[in-house]
């Protein structure tokens, strides 16, 4: 027979990775839609334009909502946050797949389909807001603190699983048809609400009915963290944004080698952020000092070789360093922000660092572009800088609150 140590063992074991599958799916549905909704809004003849509010809409809606979500997960739970969640994601996006087969069989006009698919935009992000604030804040109440970083570690690895995953999975479930990757991808989030359903159990959560009182973020000790989570996700998607612009450029290509290169200097520097995060920083349970200095010195170091190497190689290089910078970087501030509250407020916090990211994912290709067209190596040096600076922050915040560190 098993004892009841074994199986709770088995349990926590089941529903921590159960979870990180959710933020896989998460990562998918986020990042998919960046490959199949383009060519199907130029087929039933939506302008380009029109294709990018739509995207933006629910990139806004995400830093809105997710702010939100902290009230609320400690209200209902956590696990019925990730379920409310998932079931959101998984009937938006099939919804969202069957408005736009109604377009492309001329049953919908393309001003119709348009609203249609923005209101959907609109609800899917509002769901999919709550799953990770819900997920981190289960994932730390059932770690402690030693295990903390390789915790956060995993959750940002599982969700660049996911961002990776989702473009894939979009040019390879098209051949089946064009809306077949909404169908699959919905029905995937699907499983995966009603595995949490089945199995994922919180025994630790603890409803809060009254309203807690309103935190004043900016007199927190952990606001200059969530600044740092904002700059990190900004100088990431930044990064992404310009690389095409580098490559095609430094090398004079056409669009269709340019691409064929930025897959790949994507690919490298998603794949060390993902080594990192999934191995090297549970091996090795590596504190917030660490995590956060050996990010900030990569990082730099990377701007330099995006500077001074003016080769193809040269370029992986420092997107390897860069990844890698990431992949120690992020853990580290989460990490931290964890760390200077209290339970209680552990939901609000992994909200509030939701709509922060959110904030800088959106900030980040405006800002870099802009930056880049003032000259080539202007937002690398302006990236330097601002690491330096976060370096700078980082140190003056320990020497204040040195016991917690």
């Amino acid at each position: 027979m098993i004892n009841s140590d074994t199986y709770s063992f088995f349990n926590e074991r089941l529903s921590r990775w159960l979870l990180l599958f959710c933020l896989v799916a998460v990562g998918i549905g986020q990042s998919f839609i960046f490959t199949s909704l383009p060519p199907i809004g130029r087929e039933i003849g939506l302008a380009d334009v029109r294709i990018s509010t739509l995207i933006t809409a629910g990139a806004a809606t995400f830093v809105v909502a997710a702010f939100l979500w902290g009230g609320i997960i400690n209200r209902i739970g956590r696990v019925r946050s990730v379920i409310i969640g998932m079931s959101c994601y998984a009937l938006t996006i099939a919804l969202t797949g069957f408005v736009l087969q109604e377009a492309l069989a001329k049953n919908l006009s393309a001003e119709q389909t348009y609203y249609w698919v923005f209101a959907l935009r609109i609800v899917f992000s509002l769901g999919i807001a709550g799953v990770l604030p819900s997920i981190q804040t289960f994932l730390i109440a059932h770690t402690d603190i030693k295990h903390r970083s390789s915790t956060i570690a995993m959750i940002g690895a599982s969700f660049s699983i996911g961002m990776i995953l989702g473009p894939a999975f979009a040019s390879l479930l098209s051949s089946l048809g064009l809306t077949a990757p909404f169908y699959i991808i919905a029905f995937l989030a699907g499983c995966a609400a009603l595995f949490v359903v089945l199995f994922v159990k919180d025994k630790k959560h603890v409803r809060q009915f009254e309203r807690p009182p309103a935190i004043n973020w900016f007199k927190e000790p952990v606001m200059p963290f969530l600044g740092m989570s904002t700059l990190a996700i900004l100088s990431v998607t930044g990064i992404q944004q310009i690389m095409g612009f580098l490559i095609q450029d430094r090398f004079q290509l056409d669009v269709a080698q340019t691409t064929h290169q930025l897959g790949f200097a994507m690919m490298t520097m998603s794949c060390f952020s993902i080594l990192v995060q999934m191995i090297l920083v549970p091996r090795f349970q590596l504190g917030v000092v660490t995590l956060i200095f050996s990010g900030v010195v990569m990082g730099v170091l990377a701007q330099l070789a995006f500077i001074l190497l003016d080769s193809y190689v040269g370029i992986l290089f420092a997107m390897g360093l860069f990844g890698a910078g990431f992949g120690f970087l992020f853990p580290g501030i989460v990490t931290a922000q964890t760390l200077l509250v209290k339970d209680d407020q552990q939901s609000r916090l992994a909200s509030m660092n939701a709509s922060m990211q959110g904030l800088g994912a959106a900030l980040g290709p405006v800002i870099l572009a802009s930056l880049y067209q003032l000259g080539q190596l202007v937002p690398f040096l302006g990236l330097m800088f601002a690491l330096l600076f976060m370096l700078g922050v980082f140190v003056y915040c320990k020497s204040k609150l040195k016991h917690v560190f």
